[in-house]
């Protein structure tokens, strides 16, 4: 039976061969100019990494995000990522060359152009759309033809994202030089994730090799886990099919924390520039931070947080009344209440 992977392959061949005819490689060619951003740099800074990724679809999970606002992603993205990758697939992820550019202009990092590349035709597109960097999977190409679409990636000082998904292809990685190996938890045959592939495939790598995980990442318990063996991580689904876009990629990378006893809408200000994802409001009077409805409020203007109450043996109707009064995300009761209460 015909794997994903493989179907994907041979409508890429096909879609490669059609653009060469309503874009020739010679109408553009000539005018590439080297890349100005280094994607190995920005995966260098001795920080855990992260490569964002603008996806609205993907063959496992169908339509991700039906608002997807490029320009919104991209403002999101500026302020947490360390790279950002933009697929460009139509077929199975809705995506197109020209959210290259859209994206670029308004961030400040490296690009990553995230298709399935088979021919050297694309490396040269990618630059086209002001790409930084390219996705080379070893579970698409062999040996010879990744070292050719690598040396046109090399010529334009584009980075290359080196892909594996088992031992038989980290192997192949090693040999061929990469510099950042991609480890993907997802199976790209029956499209099954496995977190433990980064932490068996990581440790088989040379030193100096930039280990990105790929797949998977969902909260930052994971991120957590896996950075002993990973440097870094692509991160696209999960915050794709959120919402609030700058609550989920806080979540993912710092975690769900909390800076407790806000008394001011400065205060929560900074809070929040300081990455914080939920802010405390202590309605208890004996404290030195206590904060009555009225005051709380003003407090939650100065920040889009997660604004939690924090109560002391209050009657629960009036915890119950505040919490509905001020749209609380949660309470926390540090009293002598019980699960009954």
């Amino acid at each position: 039976m015909e794997t994903v992977l493989a179907k994907i392959v041979d409508d890429k061949k096909i879609w490669v061969e059609e653009r060469k005819q309503t874009q020739p490689l010679e109408s553009f060619k000539a005018d590439l100019v080297p890349s100005d951003r280094s994607f190995y740099g920005a995966l260098s800074t001795g920080k855990t990494a992260f490569i964002l990724e603008c996806k609205k679809a993907s063959p496992s999970k169908g339509l991700i995000r039906d608002d997807f606002d490029l320009d919104y992603i991209a403002s999101v993205y500026n302020n947490h990522a360390s790279a950002i990758s933009v697929l460009t697939d139509e077929k199975y992820f809705q995506g197109n060359f020209d959210f290259l550019p859209q994206v670029r202009r308004q961030v400040k990092q490296p690009v990553l152009c995230k298709d399935f590349m088979i021919d050297t035709y694309q490396v040269y597109l990618a630059r086209h759309y002001n790409a930084d960097a390219i996705l080379l999977m070893l579970s698409v190409l062999n040996d010879e033809e990744y070292r050719e679409l690598a040396e046109v990636a090399e010529s334009l000082e584009l980075g290359i994202l080196t892909e594996v998904s088992n031992e038989e292809e980290l192997e192949r990685a090693i040999a061929l030089g990469a510099k950042v190996v991609g480890i993907n938890n997802r199976n790209l045959r029956d499209l099954s994730v496995n977190l433990d592939r980064t932490k068996e495939l990581a440790p088989k790598l040379s030193e100096g090799t930039i280990i990105i995980s790929e797949s998977g990442i969902y909260n930052h318990q994971q991120v957590r886990d896996l950075c002993a063996y990973a440097n870094g991580f692509l991160i696209g689904s999960s915050l794709m099919a959120e919402d609030n876009l700058e609550l989920a990629v806080r979540k993912v990378l710092l975690g769900e924390n909390k800076v407790c006893g806000l008394t001011h809408a400065d205060d929560a200000a900074k809070a929040y520039q300081a990455g914080a994802v939920k802010g405390g409001l202590i309605f208890v009077e004996k404290s030195p931070r206590f904060v009555d409805a009225e005051s709380a409020r003003i407090v939650m203007s100065g920040a889009p947080l997660e604004f939690v109450g924090v109560f002391q043996n209050h009657n629960p109707e009036f915890v119950a009344n505040t919490a509905n009064e001020l749209k609380l995300s949660a309470v926390q009761l540090h009293g002598d209440e019980d699960q009954a209460t």
